[in-house]
């Protein structure tokens, strides 16, 4: 398999491991895209004939850049479940019991095109979303030259469009991105551990409405007994729940 050129767009310790994947295993240099020094519409949309590697990457391929390139893409979820974006903070607000990632081929639709790689992570009761993100950016790296041969070799599967899964905009966050007091402490628990996404992930922390002010949890702990949580008036908080209440 030869491509004209072969081209890696996206961010982080994901996409320096999988370019340098990519040129051992194509013998080929991987030419890094930066969004910083290129109009991509522009340039992606000339290409023809060119693999692009997507790797931790917010971009959306238009779809003459589609029709003419082979494109993959790294997502952090099992597709069909979870397309869009914070595929990570959903997967623990919503309580699911696995996660995991999924290499695809991009179609002219948003994580939808076929699966080339997918690999499962079962969600202990403790995972933060920061966490969940760190095991899938590995288990990404780790399985990508299973990914390449996979499409070296054509062996894809074709996700069936009455799986569901749901999309996530960025913008969305697990109930607008406020606690619940009247919540039982597993939902309380789920909410804060979806919402610690890291110090540099760039979303919005929890807040909680008190008399009308809107307050950041800066810092959360839960233990047997009780939630504790940090505000950003210097406030500390601590919420007792019966561990056995369903709210």
């Amino acid at each position: 398999m030869k491509f004209e050129d072969i081209y890696i767009l996206g961010t982080g310790k994901v996409l320096k491991m999988c370019q340098k994947i990519a040129e051992d295993f194509f013998n080929q240099k991987v030419i890094f895209i930066s969004d910083a020094q290129l109009n991509l519409d522009i340039f992606f949309n000339q290409l023809k004939n060119c693999l692009i590697i997507s790797a931790n990457n917010f971009y959306i391929f238009k779809k003459q850049c589609v029709l003419n390139n082979t494109i993959i893409n790294y997502h952090n979820a099992l597709l069909p479940k979870h397309k869009g974006c914070n595929a990570h903070l959903w997967s623990i607000w919503e309580d699911d019991k696995e996660s995991g990632i999924s290499w695809h081929l991009i179609d002219e639709n948003i994580d939808t095109g076929a699966i080339l790689t997918q690999k499962t992570i079962k969600i202990e009761h403790d995972f933060t979303a920061f966490k969940l993100l760190q095991i899938q950016h590995k288990l990404a790296i780790d399985s990508f030259i299973e990914t390449l041969r996979n499409l070296q070799n054509n062996k894809l599967k074709f996700q069936q469009n009455d799986e569901g899964g749901g999309y996530h905009k960025k913008s969305e966050l697990p109930n607008n991105g406020f606690l619940n007091l009247s919540w039982s402490k597993e939902k309380i628990s789920r909410f804060l551990r979806a919402m610690d996404c890291g110090a540099l992930s760039g979303l919005a922390k929890p807040k909680i409405k008190i008399f009308d002010n809107n307050l950041e949890i800066l810092f959360y702990q839960i233990n047997k007994f009780d939630l504790i949580l940090n505000l950003s008036n210097n406030t500390i908080l601590k919420i007792t729940k019966d561990e056995n209440a369903n709210c």
